[in-house]
C-alpha cells in the first residue's frame, strides 16, 4: 500500500504531501462509495471534501492506515447519511429513502469493494507503459491479434505482455486478497 509509517507521520502532522498523496490515491473510492449511498455523484464529492477537511482541522492521529482509512469511510458513511435525512426530513421521503439505504453491513461491504477496485487502479497505474497498454486493451474486451495490430507488435508479444502484467497485478495485491475473499 503506501509506506505506512512516513505517510502516517505525514497526515498526523497535517504535512501537504502527505494529505495530497492521500487524496490522489483516496478520494476517488471515497466519492464512489458516497454515490453509492446518495446516489449522487455531486453530493458525494462535496460530502467527501468535507470529510477530509473535517479530518485536517482535526486532533485525530492514527496509528496505521488502515485505522485513518477505516475512519475516513465510516465518517463518509455517516456524513451521507445525514444530509439524506437533513434534505428528506419529510417523513414520507425519509421513509421512502430508509428503505432503500443500505444497510451497515452493505456499506462496508461496498467500502471493501470501493477499497479493492483502488487497490487494483494502483496496481496497474504501476505497470510498465506496454504492458499496461495491453492489460487496458484486454479490459476494453479487445482480442490478442486486436491489440498486435494496434500496437504493431506480434501476438506472442502481447500473450507474455499479458501474462506477465498479471503475474505483476497478483503479486501487488497479494496482501489484498483477505478484502477479496470478503466480497465474495
Amino acid at each position: 500500500m503506501l509506506k505506512d509509517k512516513k505517510f502516517l507521520e505525514g497526515i498526523n502532522n497535517k504535512k501537504t504531501n502527505a494529505w495530497q498523496t492521500l487524496y490522489r490515491n483516496f478520494y476517488g473510492s471515497l466519492c464512489n462509495y458516497a454515490a453509492k449511498i446518495s446516489n449522487d455523484t455531486g453530493i458525494a464529492e462535496d460530502i467527501v471534501q468535507e470529510s477530509l477537511v473535517s479530518v485536517w482541522h482535526s486532533n485525530l492521529v492514527f496509528s496505521s492506515t488502515k485505522g485513518l482509512l477505516t475512519y475516513l469511510y465510516k465518517s463518509v458513511y455517516h456524513n451521507t447519511l445525514k444530509y439524506i435525512r437533513d434534505q428528506h426530513s419529510n417523513e414520507g421521503k425519509l421513509k421512502e429513502y430508509q428503505q432503500t439505504l443500505p444497510t451497515e453491513e452493505d456499506a462496508f461491504y461496498q467500502a471493501i469493494e470501493e477499497e479493492v477496485i483502488n487497490q487494483l487502479r494502483i496496481a496497474i497505474d504501476r505497470l510498465p507503459g506496454q504492458r499496461k497498454r495491453i492489460l487496458q486493451f484486454c479490459m476494453e474486451g479487445r482480442t490478442v491479434s486486436e491489440i498486435a495490430n494496434l500496437l504493431q507488435v506480434s501476438e506472442n508479444t502481447v500473450k507474455t505482455q499479458k501474462k506477465r502484467a498479471y503475474a505483476y497485478i497478483r503479486e501487488m495485491l497479494e496482501h489484498q486478497y483477505l478484502l477479496f475473499l470478503l466480497l465474495l
